[in-house]
């Protein structure tokens, strides 16, 4: 049985035109226990109304969608969903943070010595201990996100959708909570899915995605299946110790970028066409001594999806 299951799932709206507006268009997909997947595509590509649509927010026009072969937004769903909203808030900003999340386990009948369990345990993995007894509103982001997750999790959902959880969060906060999450998702093998902008914390945390643009499925499986014929592409800088020091430009296979500068030389090649020892051996004979640094870049998932979507907008 798929932890998430989701079959010809459909959202219109009506327009004034008689063809009504798609969000979502016949979308098809299945995640199995324990997968941690990101959801990608543009703004607009209908990815926080399939979110809404499995979490029960919204009732699909057609077709369906179920957690844990449950009816996606009954009772009985829910109570094995966990959900994160990046700009929205489940805590109460009144309360201190063990008052919310006391309260939040009551709602889903998490009772008694479990609760306490569950609540100082969910703290000490994400960090929370000196913060339990301070209210919310006095949190920073990045903290007040970590409550979100505790309070995502204290009933042990099987799975949990995550949309733009490190969204507004410093470079130092977002580092913090993927490591969190990463060790959370190791300790308690829960299906996670992850729509974010920032895709370093989709390089960080998932192995598969599935990408949709226009309510359509464009794309599912690994991320480096996603870069295609750019798998194989790398950049590398070469510092030099002189500014006279000539670029390598004879090789035909290992290609000059314009924005180099007299002190930093930048190349593309495809391991693809020329192996990588064999560039770096080119390059090293090529400067020699004059060579400081070489450093090498794949190229980004962020890249990738600028040039697939400006492609298809071209076409």
């Amino acid at each position: 049985m798929h932890s998430i299951s989701v079959q010809q799932l459909s959202k219109a709206y009506p327009t004034r035109n008689k063809e009504p507006f798609f969000a979502v268009r016949d979308l098809n997909f299945d995640i199995g226990e324990g997968e941690v997947v990101a959801f990608l595509g543009p703004n607009g590509a209908g990815k926080s109304t399939t979110i809404k649509m499995l979490s029960g927010i919204l009732t699909p026009t057609s077709g369906e969608a179920r957690i844990i072969g449950l009816p996606a937004g009954s009772r009985d769903a829910n109570k094995q969903l966990g959900l994160v909203f990046g700009t929205r808030s489940q805590l109460y900003m009144h309360m201190t943070v063990y008052e919310s999340l006391d309260l939040i386990s009551e709602i889903y009948y998490v009772t008694g010595p479990e609760k306490k369990k569950r609540i100082l345990h969910l703290a000490e993995l994400f960090q929370l201990e000196k913060h339990l007894q301070a209210r919310t509103r006095t949190l920073s982001l990045g903290e007040r996100m970590r409550c979100e997750l505790v309070a995502a999790l204290i009933h042990k959902p099987r799975v949990l959708l995550a949309d733009e959880p490190t969204i507004g969060l410093d470079v130092v906060a977002k580092n913090k909570l993927r490591e969190l999450i990463r060790l959370w998702q190791q300790e308690e093998k829960t299906t996670l899915l992850l729509t974010s902008h920032d895709l370093s914390d989709v390089e960080a945390l998932c192995h598969r995605c599935i990408l949709i643009d226009h309510g359509q499925k464009q794309y599912d499986g690994s991320l480096p299946g996603l870069k295609g014929d750019l798998s194989t592409l790398r950049r590398l800088h070469i510092t030099v110790a002189e500014s006279e020091k000539k670029p390598l430009t004879q090789e035909i296979r290992i290609k000059l970028m314009p924005d180099s500068q007299d002190y930093v030389h930048k190349y593309e090649v495809r391991t693809s066409e020329i192996p990588m020892t064999e560039t770096i051996s080119r390059l090293s004979q090529h400067y020699g001594d004059t060579l400081q640094d070489l450093q090498i870049f794949e190229v980004s998932l962020e890249e990738v999806l600028s040039n697939r979507f400006t492609q298809k907008a071209l076409r």
